[in-house]
């Protein structure tokens, strides 16, 4: 029985989340491979400059159709709600496979049904169906080098969930929730009000579930979490050996990203922690880079030897559709990283026409060329259709905006200091990200859209984080400091690289770049190191469940619980085993948050707990109709025991339940 729920889970993870997106792009892109490369100066082959360079390779087309299909399964069920049927596994199954047979239909008569044309087309265009890219070539050191970052980065990552895969996380208890109400109704949530919510952070958990029966108090939703994670790596790496055409470049990449700090946010932590939408947005943010970067990189050289932009037309009308459709995908998973990428996209396209002033004659007319196109202007008609008279996200709205841009008035919105920042992404990766920033304003190749993106994510994010003031953003700035990790990354490859590439190799070079190697795994490694050493145990968040479960079955919508928030385990996850509301039940919050000057607090949920014989208790009583508590009686006991009106119904170790008759 277990093996044949394994199996389930993975079929519907491989079916709803890469089939749609792989089948999507098989019907654009057929099988076609690149064919003509040139020559880099430093004896590695860079990318192609034939119009086999619009083509993807097989490992892009697997990290890419996850968030394709992300997009796409969010439409099917914003559509399929419009016109009135509810999600169900039938409606799911059902609507997915329509989708993939029409892409397979498409795919049967623009590239199986007429070999004899392509073929002609494939020629007159220039491509060889025969040849591969080389850039995706490595050789067997290359390629061990690789399988063993991978490998690595598994092991580390692997071993940290292994001890923290148990739900117990309150940011993956109030999104597992509402996953929860979407597979129970049938319906998408409302979120009652709340913008803080966004219905890409829930449905995918909530089609697995559909469709796998996987429960949501397993490891399920850590594992899918875990393979966004892994996916937004390859994304890193696929992106860097595009844009500087150098594999060293991007296998460095995947070192500055993978086993350094492969636990510290945005990485591991994040996924046991449930941060979903910073771990979705991780992913699409360098995806999407990737798409706008092929829809205006470089295609080759006219005769007089300058470098021409855009590659094929069609290829780059087709990757910038797929670009804005993307887009869209972000903005319906994660209005944080839709905030963050939208001022990022800002600044790199400004910098791009800044450094490209004096060639604006040639290169804007391609651009507009581009961006008008049909394949552009269809995408975007289409998704602002969605967007605005099918499903509008709930942070669309007055208020959302008015807590997001603004001048930053609480001390944790007021910027990063630069320790700060260095500690969140580390200081090998904060040393050598700074070099290559520089470097890359040295040997910045103005044409290249890829440099552009590079360095102007890396600024923007930093600015966000430091100066918000500067820019009326009013969100926490250390969740914006997260952000910085991916792009630090690449710089630091290229920076490592650059100095590397442009010093004469002696024994003192290469010694000392072994002991810079060394100090970064032993600094990168250390955090990871000393998280492992944090175990928790399952028996504490078993007799939550347990308790949770008992008094679930117990009691009934009259009824009124109240649960803390401070020493109980787990304790988000209790609102899934009653489904009477988001905010039920009500909960003690932390003490500090009664304290704070800046956001008055009610303070019943206080009282009732640690004070219930008081005047301010028992009015808070009245009031509420809380009848039972959910405590833990090491700390919160004597004062119900010595009480009279209270009841000890349930007692373990780690909670008790208290009742107080009506």
């Amino acid at each position: 029985m277990f093996i044949y729920s394994q199996i389930i889970f993975y079929i519907a993870i491989v079916f709803a989340l890469f089939l749609p997106g792989y089948a999507l792009l098989w019907a654009i892109f057929g099988k076609r491979n690149p064919s003509i490369i040139r020559q880099a100066h430093d004896g590695e082959q860079s990318r192609t400059t034939s119009s086999g360079h619009g083509i993807l390779e097989p490992l892009e087309k697997f990290v890419f159709s996850f968030g394709l299909s992300v997009t796409i399964l969010n439409f099917i069920l914003f559509f399929i709600q419009k016109i009135g049927i509810s999600i169900s596994e039938i409606s799911i199954v059902s609507s997915v496979s329509i989708f993939i047979l029409v892409c397979l239909g498409i795919y049967l008569y623009r590239f199986h049904n007429k070999p004899a044309r392509n073929a002609t087309q494939s020629v007159a265009d220039g491509e060889d169906n025969n040849v591969e890219n080389p850039l995706f070539q490595f050789s067997l050191r290359q390629f061990t080098l690789i399988l063993i970052l991978i490998l690595l980065t598994f092991i580390i990552k692997t071993t940290y969930l292994s001890n923290t895969v148990i739900p117990t996380a309150t940011d993956m208890g109030h999104h597992m929730y509402w996953a929860k109400i979407m597979s129970e109704t049938g319906n998408l949530p409302t979120y009652d009000g709340m913008p803080d919510f966004i219905i890409g952070e829930h449905t995918i958990f909530s089609v697995v579930n559909i469709l796998s029966g996987a429960s949501y108090f397993s490891a399920f939703p850590v594992i899918l979490l875990y393979l966004v994670n892994i996916l937004s790596l390859l994304a890193v790496f696929l992106l860097t050996l595009r844009v500087f055409g150098k594999k060293s470049i991007a296998i460095l990449a995947l070192f500055f990203i993978s086993i350094l700090y492969a636990v510290s946010s945005p990485q591991a932590k994040f996924v046991s922690g449930g941060v979903i939408g910073n771990v979705l947005g991780n992913y699409f943010i360098p995806v999407i880079f990737y798409f706008y970067f092929r829809a205006f990189s470089v295609k080759g050289r006219s005769a007089s030897g300058e470098e021409f932009l855009l590659e094929k037309s069609r290829d780059a009308k087709t990757f910038l559709a797929l670009a804005i459709f993307l887009n869209f995908g972000l903005f319906y998973t994660h209005h944080l990283s839709s905030f963050v990428f939208l001022f990022s996209f800002i600044l790199i396209f400004a910098l791009f026409l800044v450094v490209n002033y004096k060639e604006l004659e040639i290169i804007f007319p391609k651009i507009l060329k581009v961006l008008f196109s049909w394949q552009a202007i269809s995408m975007m008609v289409l998704c602002l259709i969605f967007f605005f008279f099918i499903f509008t996200p709930t942070y669309i709205s007055p208020s959302a905006v008015d807590t997001a841009v603004g001048s930053p008035v609480k001390s944790t919105r007021t910027g990063l200091s630069l320790e700060k920042v260095r500690s969140t992404v580390g200081d090998p990766r904060m040393a050598l990200g700074l070099v290559g920033l520089v470097l890359l304003g040295i040997f910045y190749k103005k044409r290249n859209l890829g440099y552009s993106i590079v360095a102007a994510w890396t600024i923007m994010v930093f600015l966000m984080s430091t100066k918000p003031d500067w820019l009326f953003v009013d969100i926490p700035s250390n969740r914006i400091g997260n952000y910085l990790t991916y792009p630090i990354a690449i710089l630091s490859a290229y920076g490592f690289y650059m100095i590397l590439r442009n010093v004469k190799i002696n024994n003192l070079v290469r010694a000392s770049y072994f002991i810079l190697i060394i100090f970064a795994l032993t600094w990168g490694l250390r955090e990871a190191g000393s998280s492992l050493k944090d175990v928790p145990t399952s028996s504490e968040i078993v007799q939550t469940f347990s308790a949770s479960q008992y008094l679930a079955e117990r009691s009934d919508e009259t009824d009124k619980v109240l649960k803390d928030h401070n020493y109980l385990v787990g304790d988000a996850w209790i609102k899934l085993f009653f489904m009477r509301g988001y905010r039920y039940p009500l909960s003690r919050s932390y003490f500090k948050r009664y304290d704070d000057p800046t956001k008055p607090r009610e303070m019943c949920t206080l009282y009732m707990i640690s004070e219930p014989q008081s005047l301010n208790g028992k009015t808070c009583f009245s009031e509420t109709g809380v009848n039972f508590l959910m405590v833990n009686p090491e700390f919160d006991s004597g004062q119900f025991i010595k009480n009279n009106n209270f009841d000890w119904v349930y007692a373990s170790s780690e909670l008790g339940i208290f009742y107080l008759p009506r």
